[in-house]
C-alpha cells in the first residue's frame, strides 16, 4: 500500500507530502494502525493524534482527511485500499502534521 502524508512543521512554515510503501495488509487494520506502523518502522517523526484508551471513535480528537474526507483514523478500515492520502481535518487549525486543533 502506498500512504502519503501532509505533513506541516509549524516552526518553518513548510508544508509537504511524504510518501510510504508498506507491506501487504495481514489483518484488518485501520488509518492508526497505519499510522503507528509508519512511525516504529518508517519516520517516527509523523505526529498524529493517538492516546491508549481510545479506539471507540467517542472523542474524534483523531479525525484526518483520508482519500480527502474527514474521517475517524481508529475506525476507518483500509485493507481494501491500494493507496491512501492522509491529511489535517478540514476546519480544524493545523498544529503539526495530522495534529490540529478546534
Amino acid at each position: 500500500m502506498t500512504v502519503k502524508i501532509d505533513r506541516y512543521d509549524p516552526e518553518s512554515g513548510r508544508m509537504w507530502t511524504d510518501s510510504f510503501e508498506l507491506p501487504t495488509l495481514e489483518r484488518r487494520m485501520t488509518v492508526m494502525d497505519v499510522l503507528e506502523y509508519i512511525t516504529l518502522h518508517l519516520d517516527p517523526t509523523v505526529a498524529y493524534y493517538h492516546h491508549s484508551v481510545c479506539d471507540h471513535g467517542i472523542c474524534g480528537r483523531c479525525t484526518l482527511k483520508v482519500n480527502g474526507k474527514n474521517a475517524l483514523a481508529c475506525l476507518t478500515v483500509v485493507n481494501d485500499l491500494t493507496e491512501l492520502h492522509l491529511g489535517p481535518a478540514a476546519g480544524r487549525t493545523v498544529v503539526r502534521d495530522l495534529v490540529t486543533r478546534h
